[in-house]
């Protein structure tokens, strides 16, 4: 499986907060690929998240939910490929940023890839960045 990252600040947030690290992108994407739950899960809120996948949708599930149903969803695809990430950071009281993710997968009796988008919210929670939101659109 080949992770193809390409990583572009888009916008910069006020000072004393750094930007999202390259680093946790590539690590959600890398994770993601793998179908690696407990690295998802691990990079989660503690407080929990909002999940959006196709066909079900959590507004705030803690990380194990989270897991489980990240779980249930990528059994259903090979690893594939991330072809790109783009990482736009916002100001706010904590610091926010998001990650656009294209994924190339493949499914059981389809011949052609399937393409999904995922966006990834992040905070800037006690001097870390942590996933608050995942959405994968078909």
């Amino acid at each position: 499986m080949t992770v193809l990252l390409a990583v572009f600040l888009t916008a910069a947030l006020g000072p004393g907060l750094q930007s999202i690290p390259d680093e946790e992108a590539e690590r959600f994407a890398g994770a993601w690929v793998e179908k690696d739950v407990r690295a998802l899960g691990d990079l989660m809120a503690e407080d929990g998240i909002r999940l959006h996948l196709p066909g079900e949708e959590h507004q705030r599930i803690n990380p194990r939910q989270a897991r489980a149903a990240l779980h249930a969803f990528l059994e259903h695809y090979a690893g594939g490929e991330v072809d790109a990430i783009e990482v736009s950071l916002a100001g706010g009281d904590p610091g926010k940023g998001f990650a656009e993710i294209r994924w190339r997968t493949g499914s059981p009796g389809v011949t052609e890839p399937v393409i999904f988008t995922l966006f990834v919210a992040f905070a800037h929670v006690d001097e870390s960045w942590v996933v608050t939101e995942i959405r994968v659109l078909f």
